[in-house]
């Protein structure tokens, strides 16, 4: 397998690479912002087909978390299988190399495409090369941090890899490197160099993982608090990521206050501590408490239920006994033709001219301490030649509160305090 070609093949890498340098210390940081553009819908899908890839990639998704519960050395992260993704943009190494990757609460590993590439992946940027870095340091296998991936030992280097929920893979070097942010250089950050990647990952260079495991971009900073702040999917404009003393929710609200609700502990079932699991009580549409069942979103003995917050899955997906009190709602409020075309879509014939799009309550989700109003057009798509679709899709196991509904939101995960706090926002104007 994999495995075997890769260690036949270290030795073209370890002739190209820099011998293993001491590995430095990640400096805390005081503040950093970094920029956050989103991955651009191809022009040759239609609305609808957009709407069913990212469907797709969504549960896809959803499995890739599920499976990750299977073993605390497994690496958990999202790939680019099309749209609905932000990418954040840095650089590696000394002197610099620019990377794009995705950005990704729900995993830890820091990863990016490396040379001399066995087996690489498209991507818009040269591949990061090791060999001309004064600071690329390979770590040994000793190293904490390699016990904390998947991982073999060659020559006394940590060999990591893992794979994903669609046969996605990267295999290559755990290492330490310098980041740079914006201006703001960070030295010590472990990260994977993957020289083996076999799958999808369009338009980006890897992953930033922002998870709570311990190879995280947090983790590894040790800023109190992370936020971010979504510009819509048809905005040109860029988001940002906020670390340490920066991440703070600006004064642009657009209405109601600051809502704060705390974080969830991950349950003993699940060994790898990386999800943001938050405290859901239930949904209301408009003034109406929608009838969903206690169970829908309890955390079970297993791992499964309950609701993390994911800025790698595009749409949110919640339990079937939940979607389903959610569908009868929005079926009584829209009184447009249901388009029974999608069996595993909620979407309905609209046309502009012919019928208006309905005026329709916001949705809100009730947590511990805190309702997040989510307006219509963050949880229904509308497209004047295709239809008008609910944004949320039904899945069992855990729920996710996708991307989608997170835009236009400046959203603070206080580490400290373990806390996640939220407000409406112009994200362009932060």
């Amino acid at each position: 397998m994999a495995w075997v070609l890769l260690s036949l093949l270290l030795l073209v890498l370890l002739s190209h690479a820099p011998s293993a340098l001491p590995a430095t210390t990640a400096a805390a940081t005081t503040g950093l912002r970094v920029a956050i553009t989103r991955t651009e819908s191809p022009s040759s899908f239609t609305f609808k087909e957009r709407f069913h890839r990212a469907v797709q990639r969504s549960r896809r998704r959803r499995e890739v978390l599920k499976l990750a519960k299977c073993s605390r050395h497994d690496v958990e992260g999202v790939f680019k299988w099309g749209d609905g993704e932000y990418l954040i943009e840095l650089a590696v190494g000394t002197p610099m190399q620019p990377i794009t990757a995705i950005l990704d609460t729900g995993s830890d590993l820091i990863w990016t495409q490396c040379k001399p590439c066995i087996r690489c992946l498209p991507q818009p940027s040269p591949y990061y090369d090791p060999s001309t870095s004064s600071t690329y340091s390979v770590l040994p296998c000793s190293s904490p941090s390699c016990s904390g991936v998947q991982h073999l030992c060659y020559q006394n280097l940590c060999q990591y890899g893992t794979s994903y929920g669609d046969n996605t893979e990267t295999r290559g070097f755990l290492a330490t490197e310098t980041l740079t942010f914006g201006r703001k250089r960070v030295p010590g950050i472990t990260f994977g160099c993957g020289i083996w990647n076999n799958g999808t990952l369009s338009d980006s260079t890897g992953i930033v993982g922002l998870g709570r495991g311990t190879l995280s971009l947090p983790s590894q900073l040790h800023p109190r608090r992370f936020s971010y702040c979504f510009t819509p999917d048809n905005s040109s404009s860029t988001s940002h990521l906020f670390l340490g003393s920066k991440a703070k929710l600006g004064r642009r609200h657009r209405r109601g206050r600051v809502q704060t609700t705390p974080m969830l502990p991950s349950p003993p079932a699940v060994p790898f501590n990386t999800y943001y699991y938050l405290p859901i009580q239930g949904i209301s549409l408009g003034r109406t408490l929608l009838p969903i069942p206690k169970t829908a979103f309890q955390i079970k003995k297993d791992g499964n239920g309950g609701m993390i917050i994911d800025s790698g899955t595009q749409f949110t997906i919640v339990d079937p006994a939940a979607f389903g009190v959610i569908v009868k709602k929005i079926l009584s409020l829209v009184h447009l033709p249901v388009d029974k075309s999608s069996d595993e879509l909620l979407c309905f014939s609209w046309t502009p001219g012919l019928h208006r799009l309905p005026e329709m309550p916001d949705m809100v989700f009730h947590f511990d301490g805190a309702n997040m109003v989510i307006p219509r057009d963050k949880y229904m798509l509308s497209d004047p030649d295709e239809g008008f679709c609910l944004a949320i899709v039904s899945g069992n196991g855990t729920s996710i509160l996708g991307n989608y509904m997170q835009q236009n939101m400046n959203i603070l995960y206080d580490l400290e305090a373990n806390s996640l706090s939220f407000a409406d926002a112009q994200c362009d104007q932060l």
